[in-house]
């Protein structure tokens, strides 16, 4: 064999061995497939991330890693947060840090179907650096109130009565967000969940004024039914209950505004004379008669907001429902009792 031949088969191997060495430092940190929750933070160089990336073994090598980033021009990292895993070949990572991440101070915090404004206060005032009485005051702060009444065609200046405990209720949607960090304001706060409830209410302008009551008093109806039903069918018979007793100018005799009008929960013990209390809210007392709450008790949910648009068609003016949540409907006031007895005979009695 001569010097030619020897040296091709040579140069051969070298070749092959290079190759498998640049799929080995291409490849995955490790094949056990390990999530990390990989940290860049302000200021830190190139050199110290490719350490940490080292360290979490999601790299095979730092020389190899700086040089491949020089190469593919990504040199530029962001300061986040990012969901990595060990067994991300190395053009994964690169690009997913590229990509800016997450940033490592984010929050989410989720609001409940149905939580009230001082609920919603407790929320905020547990996941962020702004206290219960900032959420309470700026839920009414006139002159905050008064630049969503310009913003959005759904807020109007029906929440501005003088009888209305906090002018935003009603009016926040419940849902998962995600904020920037535990400094997030109030208003960062009020400004996305309002901008939401935007979202679901548009495609209902329509039908919101066809149906002959304004977005304020269809909001407050919802809020009413989010607390009184417990599912889509329960909250749509329950609408139709109450829509068929405004339209008899009864009351509408609803527990869950009477415990609102005394700024009480449900879980909470109330005397007799605070369900008779005389205020903007309370729908037990005779003076409310035909009429809804001054304005929304709770946050309420799509399936709420749907049921107060699309009630049920029905004749009954009473309803009740027993500790499983089942509703019965009845047409008087004498089988509404007589219901109840049944209920409290079978143990279905629901006592808080």
């Amino acid at each position: 064999m001569n010097k030619k031949s020897v040296f091709l088969i040579v140069l051969l191997v070298l070749s092959i061995f290079s190759m498998f060495i640049l799929l080995y430092l291409l490849g995955p940190g490790s094949s056990k497939g390990k999530d990390v929750s990989f940290i860049v933070t302000e200021g830190e160089s190139l050199h110290e991330i490719a350490s940490n990336l080292k360290k979490e073994g999601l790299i095979k090598s730092k020389k190899f890693f700086l040089g491949y980033v020089v190469l593919k021009n990504s040199k530029e990292v962001y300061a986040a947060k990012y969901d990595l895993n060990t067994n991300m070949k190395l053009s994964e990572i690169v690009s997913t840090l590229k990509s800016g991440g997450k940033n490592a101070d984010e929050i989410t915090i989720t609001f409940k179907e149905g939580l009230n404004m001082r609920q919603i206060a407790k929320v905020i005032e547990e996941e962020t650096d702004n206290s219960y009485d900032d959420v309470l005051e700026t839920s009414s702060d006139e002159e905050y109130v008064d630049s969503l009444i310009n913003k959005y065609w759904f807020i109007t200046k029906d929440v501005k009565n003088k009888q209305i405990y906090y002018d935003l209720e009603g009016y926040l949607f419940p849902d998962t967000y995600s904020f920037y960090s535990k400094s997030v304001s109030v208003k960062e706060i009020f400004d996305e969940m309002i901008s939401h409830t935007g979202k679901k209410l548009d495609k209902y302008q329509d039908q919101i004024k066809k149906s002959g009551y304004s977005v304020h008093q269809i909001m407050t109806m919802a809020s009413i039914v989010e607390l009184e039903g417990i599912d889509k069918n329960s909250r749509k018979d329950i609408a139709g209950v109450f829509y068929n007793r405004l339209n008899n100018k009864m009351s509408l005799g609803s527990d869950v505004t009477s415990y609102y009008g005394v700024k009480k929960d449900m879980t909470s013990d109330i005397k007799q004379s605070e369900l008779d209390s005389i205020n903007g809210y309370n729908t037990r007392v005779s003076s409310m008669a035909g009429n809804l709450p001054v304005g929304p008790i709770c946050n309420p949910s799509l399936v709420s907001i749907e049921a107060a648009l699309k009630p049920s068609k029905h004749d009954y003016l009473y309803f009740v429902a027993d500790k499983n949540g089942k509703v019965y409907l009845t047409k008087s006031y004498a089988t509404h009792n007589k219901v109840i007895a049944d209920l409290k005979n079978k143990g279905l009695w629901f006592e808080w």
